[in-house]
């Protein structure tokens, strides 16, 4: 595993049509914020990048497996998820012909920033919360209780004060107009 270099030179590799390069790097990755949260992310068998040489390109593909440790979405105590994460990214040999919106940020004069990719990469893959359980109850919205310790006093049927002006709307059915 290579630790000491986070970019990839594609030229560099001399890859003739239908030849695969693969290596892994290890990399440190900053913590993601997630709804205001930092969640650390913790790759431990780095970054796997392999380079096929396609008609017209290169397909470059990375994959890396994280974890990923920061407050509940629901409850706040501290949750730990996996994140599997693949992204493919095509280099064309030449820009000719592409749009700059249609190549990868993270490619520049076929230079790969692995770093960039692989966080890319598995930002893209996060669930859409960060729970420490499925069944996370979360906290109760009036006392701040933790629901899964125990149900707190709160009437069942308090509501948040914004929403009270919607009780006194009463709407009728009435027939579409022609």
């Amino acid at each position: 595993m290579d630790t000491s270099v986070t970019r990839v030179d594609l030229s560099d590799l001399a890859l003739r049509g239908g030849e695969r390069w693969e290596r892994s790097f290890r990399i440190e990755m900053a913590p993601i914020i997630l709804g205001g949260q930092s969640c650390e992310v913790l790759i431990p068998d780095g970054v796997t990048v392999a380079v096929d040489r396609v008609a017209g390109g290169f397909l470059v593909e990375v994959s890396v497996r994280a974890s990923l440790c920061g407050p509940c979405e629901r409850c706040l105590r501290e949750a730990a998820i996996e994140v599997e994460a693949k992204e493919q990214e095509f280099v064309p040999t030449t820009k000719a012909g592409w749009d700059e919106s249609e190549l990868s940020p993270f490619i520049e004069d076929q230079v790969v920033d692995v770093s960039a990719l692989g966080r890319e990469a598995v930002v893209l893959a996060l669930p859409s919360q960060v729970v420490c359980a499925e069944e996370c109850r979360g906290l109760c919205q009036v006392c701040g209780q933790d629901l899964n310790v125990g149900q707190c006093d709160c009437p069942a049927e308090t509501a948040e004060e914004r929403w009270t002006a919607l009780r006194d709307i009463h709407l009728e059915d009435q027939p579409p107009s022609t």
